[in-house]
């Protein structure tokens, strides 16, 4: 627990509530909304593997998709995340949030739904999936930041943490069987007819959130006056003068846009140049299900023995070394089975770096913040996506995919060498620097007593 949460009064809770509610259930597994939180998840994870599959499948195949083409609906995919982020933390902060992400889930079947639909019409074209591929990122936005800021008001202190990390293998385990099941329903059913699964499984999600009980509190008033471009930037000015989070975000920014620029390439690399089947494909990126479930049973346990910096510092020295074998083996069996091995370490270490900075993050974070700085990390850290798809396009269409593959796989050092060189280096304990290498990480946040008057919930 950070030394911000222990600050608080022994009758309060973290988000206000009364002291016989801020002691939940010993066991996550008997925290009934938690579940409800966590089945949602599940689901919903598990179908967007078969919608990756199945819309890469399409383009890919069934649409002869140049390698622009490709590249440009991922494009469209990414472009969210920078236009919308900044102001999907303030819709969180202001309003309640599980009504968002219920409606979001909702708005993501529909649109989803648009593709089987026109399959059976007529045909679906590349100009549908461009809208698909955005509107659809568009409401992932909305809805995952007011997700991931909605945990803090079920889960506090080691709770979140451990929250985080069943959700983290849970997830893996969905990813697992979704991309699995994605090139096995699209080789059955089709690509069209798969991706109306993914449609139900938003629908099923919504349900899940819809029984929740807990009542979420209402958001505090903001000072009248106050513009969303006030509010943009206190959550801006906090994530950037707050040494760990900023060092944490930086490191993040920079793996989200190599690894933007090779996903990409990475389909169309493997359908096209290494001639595998859409099914061999679902089975390899499956692999990587395998290893994020080992990633989010194991960060916690590697955490109390070595410390939060260490651990993430050598997730991030991975991430390099798992991807170079997919510029270098060939096609055929024995190439599947390496990139496989690779996929599966490389999403392991990723996994665990992903759920100890966010649990960093969110112990660190002022409750009326949380939304604002989970966008501000994500608009960080996803805004350039749009232009690593681009560029990566670009880069394969004139030097081929291969060597823009391996270009990208050495921009992978750069995140490990901005965390090496920041604070964040010496956290022991998440939220807690060691030796006072963080000094001044909580001092820039504002005081608890001072949420009432604050401008933001």
């Amino acid at each position: 627990m950070s030394r911000r949460d222990s600050a608080r009064p022994a009758a309060e809770g973290a988000e206000g509530w009364p002291a016989e509610e801020a002691a939940p259930d010993p066991s996550l597994w008997r925290h009934g909304d938690f579940r409800r939180y966590w089945g949602g998840q599940a689901v919903t994870v598990a179908g967007f593997g078969i919608t990756t599959i199945g819309i890469s499948v399409i383009a890919v195949v069934d649409l002869h998709a140049s390698t622009m083409h490709v590249a440009l609906i991922a494009v469209a995919g990414k472009l969210p995340a920078l236009l919308l982020s900044l102001h999907a933390g303030v819709l969180a902060d202001r309003y309640r949030k599980r009504p968002i992400i219920i409606t979001c889930d909702v708005l993501c079947a529909l649109t989803l739904s648009s593709i089987p639909l026109a399959q059976f019409v007529a045909q679906v074209t590349l100009g549908q999936l461009y809208a698909v591929a955005f509107l659809v990122a568009a409401f992932q936005v909305v809805g995952s930041n007011a997700s991931i800021s909605y945990l803090p008001t079920l889960l506090r202190g080691e709770q979140l943490k451990e929250g985080n990390a069943k959700l983290g293998a849970t997830n893996s385990l969905a990813d697992l069987a979704g991309n699995n099941l994605g090139g096995l329903l699209v080789t059955v059913l089709g690509a069209a007819r798969a991706i109306a699964l993914d449609a139900l499984s938003y629908l099923v999600c919504a349900f899940c959130l819809l029984t929740i009980r807990h009542r979420e509190p209402e958001p505090t008033p903001r000072r009248a006056g106050s513009s969303q471009w006030t509010e943009i930037r206190e959550g801006l000015d906090y994530t950037l003068q707050t040494p760990v989070v900023r060092s944490i975000v930086l490191s993040n920014a920079t793996t989200s846009f190599a690894l933007a620029a090779s996903s990409a390439l990475w389909s169309l690399y493997l359908l096209r140049e290494l001639s595998w089947s859409p099914a061999a494909l679902g089975i390899v990126m499956g692999a990587g299900g395998i290893g994020g479930l080992v990633g989010a049973l194991l960060w916690r346990r590697l955490e109390r023995r070595w410390g939060a910096g260490p651990v993430m510092l050598t997730a991030l020295a991975i991430n390099p070394l798992a991807q170079m074998p997919l510029v270098l083996v060939g096609p055929g069996t024995a190439g599947q089975a390496v990139i496989g091995a690779c996929l599966l370490i490389q999403t392991g270490a990723a996994v665990a770096h992903g759920g100890l900075q966010r649990s960093v993050r969110q112990e660190l974070c002022p409750a009326h913040l949380q939304g604002r700085a989970q966008a501000t990390g994500t608009w960080l850290a996803f805004g350039l996506r749009p232009l690593a798809a681009f560029l990566a396009g670009v880069l394969g269409t004139f030097v081929g995919l291969r060597p823009a593959l391996g270009a990208i796989t050495l921009l992978l050092c750069a995140p490990f060498v901005i965390l090496w060189l920041s604070p964040a280096r010496g956290l022991r304990a998440s939220g807690a620097p060691a030796n006072g290498a963080g000094q001044g990480v909580v001092a820039q946040a504002p005081p608890a007593g001072a949420e009432s008057s604050s401008s933001t919930p």
